[in-house]
């Protein structure tokens, strides 16, 4: 099935919501059955990514609503937004796992061993890590780093279930690995978690054009036009998957006006046609000391 981006991103939120639910219902009903604390937490945690990815929809369902007078450049920013609330409920996460690991550190509690729990979250740590590796994808396709972040929850999810499960395989024989290995992973998360809001929060201040956009669209303006020279202050402005581009651009100080903008509609239209950005052109005019060799 062929998908847009938008709705890629309705697709990873609520396929996540349904996935985790079920997972809940399954994970819950099973630590009630054997009376297993630490299972039933782990259905809790579960859970709670359903409220991350109902984040990653909301902040679709915002990103693609038509411009108005007040956003007249679209809404597509909400989803940089929900991006960051997701990082920073995964930083949350990594702390609580972080807080737990330390305290199973410190206590050394055994925990209850069933084969049937075993295979309960052996599913789920399957289900959870080909959920992350599926919307990770899909993020990375559309560029989108609210799914990407959503990933980031699955992954910690299926890793902290992981880490359940060889607790309760080993039982008694390694009690610190438990926690060691969930301290470790913990801070993997809070890392990742800072370097989705550096990354977002650097394209909502107005990060730079990478050297490839720049290359890219010299190559278009000398490709319409050879005339136009020293293509410079190229500003790139995202809103989602709107992208506003401004640039100037040098003429003959001859060039009559009406060419002059003949000449900026087809840099413009092809900008728009190869890279899918809207460009505005600012022309200015080459002066005649320029020109001397």
């Amino acid at each position: 099935m062929k998908i847009d981006r938008e709705k890629a991103g309705y697709l990873e939120g609520l396929a996540s919501i349904a996935i985790n639910i079920t997972l809940f219902i399954v994970k819950y009903y099973y630590g009630v059955l054997y009376n297993s604390i630490s299972v039933i937490a782990d259905a809790f945690h579960t859970l709670s990514d359903s409220m991350t990815s109902l984040v990653v929809v909301l902040g679709f369902w915002i990103a693609y609503r038509e411009a108005d007078e007040e956003h007249p450049f679209g809404h597509g920013r909400a989803e940089q937004i929900a991006a960051i609330v997701i990082a920073v409920l995964l930083a949350v996460v990594g702390y609580e796992l972080a807080d737990s690991s330390y305290d199973k550190l410190v206590r050394g509690e055994p925990l209850i061993f069933s084969i049937n729990l075993v295979y309960v979250l052996i599913l789920s740590t399957i289900v959870k890590e080909a959920l992350a590796r599926w919307a990770y994808k899909l993020g990375e396709r559309f560029y989108s780093q609210s799914i990407k972040s959503d990933a980031w929850h699955h992954r910690s999810d299926a890793i902290a279930t992981g880490l359940l499960t060889i607790a309760i395989i080993l039982g008694n024989r390694y009690r610190e690995l438990d926690g060691l290995m969930g301290i470790a992973i913990s801070i993997l998360i809070m890392v990742t978690a800072g370097k989705i809001v550096y990354e977002v929060g650097s394209d909502l201040l107005g990060k730079a054009p990478t050297k490839r956009e720049v290359e890219a669209i010299k190559r278009i303006v000398f490709e319409t036009h050879p005339q136009a020279t020293d293509i410079h202050h190229i500003h790139i402005h995202r809103y989602g998957d709107h992208i506003e581009v401004t640039l100037h651009i040098k003429l003959p100080e001859n060039t009559p006006l009406r060419e002059a903008h003949q000449i900026a509609t087809a840099i413009e239209n092809n900008i728009r046609n190869r890279l899918g950005y809207e460009a505005t052109i600012h022309i200015e005019p080459i002066d005649a000391s320029e020109t001397k060799t």
